[in-house]
């Protein structure tokens, strides 16, 4: 799989300094076979040198494919997204030994080389954005429990009137009272 990785030698030397990125991507793994990029994967990264860490903001944009949750067509959702991180060069960690155990790796993406990958916090920022419950339209339909039809494209001949098991009785004394 592809990942995004960044040389950041040079801000990583010289404090105050600056500097922009721009990668495309056509695949990235998103752990889920529910999620694949369905558009080639834009990012523009800015790292600026602030003293003790560095400071990444960026924007991505891309379209991802995945299943309604109802009727299993596939739907592409367009994703743009913002997003931020506080980066910290794992030699550096000792500085902030102030800090509780933990409270660093909260706070700062820490990297020990002058290759980052920033695979992770591009594919979080993607899933952060996607909604938990896709659908392909608003009213989706879905499909029958019984025969598996999708319901978008019509009425199935299904009885889903089925009585729970658990209250037949109820339904039979309903039915001897209308007799």
């Amino acid at each position: 799989m592809t990942t995004l990785e960044l040389d950041i030698s040079k801000i990583r030397s010289v404090k105050g300094s600056r500097e922009s990125f721009h990668r495309e991507v056509d695949d990235m793994d998103f752990w889920d076979a529910d999620w694949q990029l369905a558009k080639q994967l834009a990012v523009d990264v800015e790292i600026s040198h602030e003293g003790k860490f560095l400071n990444m903001k960026g924007h991505l944009s891309t379209a991802v494919k995945g299943n309604c949750s109802r009727c299993l067509k596939q739907v592409t959702v367009p994703v743009e997204s913002d997003f931020a991180e506080q980066l910290l060069y794992a030699k550096d960690v000792s500085l902030f030994s102030h800090l509780a155990v933990g409270e660093v790796e909260e706070k700062y993406f820490i990297y020990d080389n002058d290759t980052l990958d920033i695979t992770d916090i591009i594919r979080e920022s993607i899933l952060a954005v996607l909604p938990q419950k896709v659908l392909c339209r608003d009213d989706c339909r879905g499909l029958c429990p019984k025969c598996g039809k999708n319901l978008n494209q019509g009425q199935c001949d299904c009885d889903l009137h089925e009585v729970d098991p658990r209250l037949a009785i109820l339904a039979k004394l309903k039915e001897t009272e209308e007799v």
